[in-house]
């Protein structure tokens, strides 16, 4: 018998090595499977995603849903919420308004074209119109719209009056600084869309406050007087107008009615004329009998003839009409 007289060395049998081999090898696998799952990304429904692929960003945008790229640092994804209304305050911080708190003069201030000196604020609505441009073009857009809206407010109002400026001409000077801004923009790339400006505060210095407001007061009365004055003519001439329209029709019927009358008046006198004619005498009793009934229309009158007695008793001539009557 062979007898080992050296150490006895433990050797663990390969089957008990293999398996713990298989679990380092499949590690890599796994790794592998979660590195490429990072390539899966879900855009919302108000979002829209610019893909950058090492560094190149691909044409178009990918809409809401879920997508596949390449894993993370190969792709990587701009999110940009295209339908939101982006706002920024010119003269004024949006969070100042929150608060109410009112804007800084030397923020806020502005010279008219007659050398007024007024503090002038507004907001800008804006929202992205083309995502690669906003992304990539422009290294802060807000500040880039504030600016370029605050040069074309102060652009505007240079060039007016301090009093349309205050009064009259706040929707012009909106729609004048929605134009020249957008017009700005465009020309940079800014790659946003200007929607709507809307002044927020318009007012004079506190130190000629009172005496703006007494301008404005006295320029209310005015036109409150003019406008007084041009209801009382509106309500006047069409009075007038129906006045004449009733005098003007008057006289053409006192002028018809003159007109027949004197129209019959010389039929009957060439009716007269024509009895005369035949029989002079009997014509001229008959009118002389119509005079006086016409003269005298309340008398009695007695007619005699020629042949009657001169001792005629009129007293007699009466009780007998006064028989007759009963």
């Amino acid at each position: 018998m062979h007898r080992h007289n050296g150490p006895i060395l433990y050797r663990p049998h390969a089957a008990h090595r293999h398996p713990r081999r298989r679990r380092w090898v499949g590690l890599p696998i796994w790794l592998a499977l979660a590195y490429a799952a990072t390539g899966f990304y879900s855009v919302q429904p108000n979002e829209r995603v610019v893909v950058r692929r090492c560094g190149r960003a691909l044409p178009g945008l990918r809409g809401p849903g879920l997508h596949f790229g390449l894993p993370y640092g190969l792709d990587k994804i701009d999110r940009v919420k295209t339908l939101e209304l982006k706002r920024i305050g010119v003269g004024m911080a949006l969070s100042d308004r929150a608060v109410g708190r009112r804007a800084g003069p030397r923020q806020a201030e502005g010279l008219t074209g007659d050398r007024n000196l007024i503090l002038i604020s507004a907001i800008v609505q804006y929202r992205i119109a083309d995502a690669r441009a906003y992304l990539f073009a422009i290294s802060d857009v807000p500040a880039l719209v504030e600016d370029v809206a605050a040069s074309s407010l102060s652009s505007k109002i240079a060039s007016m009056n301090v009093d349309d400026v205050l009064t009259v001409q706040r929707i012009a000077i909106q729609n004048e600084v929605v134009r020249a801004s957008q017009a700005a923009l465009d020309r940079h790339g800014a790659g946003v869309l200007v929607t709507s400006v809307s002044l927020e505060g318009v007012a004079p210095p506190q130190e000629v406050a009172r005496a703006f407001r007494d301008v404005t007061s006295a320029r209310e009365d005015r036109q409150r007087t003019i406008n007084e004055a041009l209801g009382y003519a509106n309500r006047l001439v069409p009075k007038s107008r129906g006045e004449a329209q009733r005098m003007l029709l008057d006289a053409e019927a006192f002028s018809t009615e003159i007109v027949r009358k004197a129209e019959g008046d010389s039929q009957r006198f060439t009716k007269i004329a024509a009895q005369l004619r035949r029989d002079r005498e009997l014509t001229a009793k008959r009118l002389i009998l119509e005079t006086m009934e016409g003269v005298l229309p309340r008398l009695k009158k007695v007619v005699v003839g020629g042949g009657a007695d001169e001792n005629l008793d009129l007293g007699l001539i009466e009780a007998e009409q006064q028989d007759t009557q009963r």
